[in-house]
């Protein structure tokens, strides 16, 4: 019957709990008290007679019920959201917006441009987390997730957001020690800056050789962020994607070698998400603001004031 369906606001206080963590959190951003919302979340699971939530002094568990509960809420909201869109006519996209991205990404791409995205849409309330590896976006309480290379299979949505081509760089202190390599296979005599994982981001293929160059190694490490500053800091060379070192190339904090001659492909960049953006105003115009970021990697540092539409408008990729 109509009247036993939980209502919306119902839904939205779960989804809060969820994406924040708990009921404590979630009252503070909601201005509620946690005692509120844990009655909210108990009269969901009678309405439903299945338990959402696993409560223990470490926090809070998603059941599996809860899993497909959460999914279906954020459409319900989503598209609850849409009909409020079309009664008020062109009010700006608002309202929450979980961000799951790498590392490199964030401080390379969002980071220093996020304050025009803000200042467009100044009622998006955003929160970015960073991570490296592939997180379950419920899991995660995110909206969208950007990850670079071959998407696993999976029913989530996604939108192709561009492609990163590869630099190899070195900085110039490091080649005026070492010497500048002529043709590739110098670059057997210089040092190398490792990634420890993954490991292919290690390979040095050219075209115009047969296999692989295997410089000796200087320092391995984990994090994108140190490499590059190693590199940066003359303990020899790497290959970077290009919207993670091309500013360091323009300062002449680094340059590039043998440009063009990499024989690796470009890595894929997308966006991953749950809700279909015509649902979900503030998501579509996140993600077609990142689009057009993406597109124009000469100009990234000036995005257009028109390249982000406040309609939100679905584009053809959104599949």
């Amino acid at each position: 019957m109509a009247h036993d369906l939980p209502q919306t606001a119902d839904l939205a206080a779960f989804i809060a709990v969820i994406e924040d963590g708990g009921f404590a959190e979630a009252g503070r951003r909601l201005g509620v008290a946690p005692s509120t919302l844990s009655r909210t979340v108990t009269r969901l699971e009678a309405r439903l007679k299945v338990t959402l939530l696993r409560r223990s002094t470490r926090g809070i568990e998603l059941t599996p019920e809860g899993r497909d509960l959460l999914e279906a809420a954020r459409e319900i909201v989503a598209r609850t959201e849409a009909l409020s869109d079309l009664a008020t006519g062109a009010r700006a996209p608002r309202g929450p917006l979980r961000i799951n991205a790498p590392v490199p990404f964030v401080l390379h791409v969002i980071a220093p441009r996020l304050a025009k995205f803000h200042a467009r849409y100044p009622e998006i309330g955003l929160t970015v987390d960073m991570t490296d590896s592939i997180v379950d976006l419920i899991d995660a309480h995110a909206d969208v997730a950007i990850r670079f290379g071959p998407l696993p299979d999976s029913d989530l949505l996604h939108r192709p957001l561009g492609r990163a081509e590869w630099r190899l760089v070195a900085a110039p202190d490091y080649l005026a020690r070492a010497g500048h390599p002529e043709r590739p296979a110098d670059l057997g005599a210089l040092e190398q800056v490792r990634f420890s994982s993954p490991a292919h981001i290690n390979d040095l293929r050219f075209h115009s050789m047969a296999g692989p160059i295997s410089p000796r190694i200087s320092v391995t490490a984990a994090n994108g962020e140190a490499v590059r500053q190693f590199v940066l800091g003359g303990m020899g060379i790497a290959r970077f994607s290009d919207f993670m070192i091309d500013a360091d190339i323009a300062s002449g904090r680094a340059v590039e070698l043998f440009p063009g001659q990499l024989d690796i492909t470009p890595l894929a960049v997308c966006a991953l998400y749950l809700t279909r953006t015509s649902g979900l105003r503030r998501l579509a115009v996140f993600l077609d603001w990142l689009t057009d970021v993406m597109e124009n990697p000469s100009a990234r540092n000036e995005v257009a004031q028109s390249s982000v539409h406040p309609t939100g408008a679905l584009r053809a990729n959104d599949r």
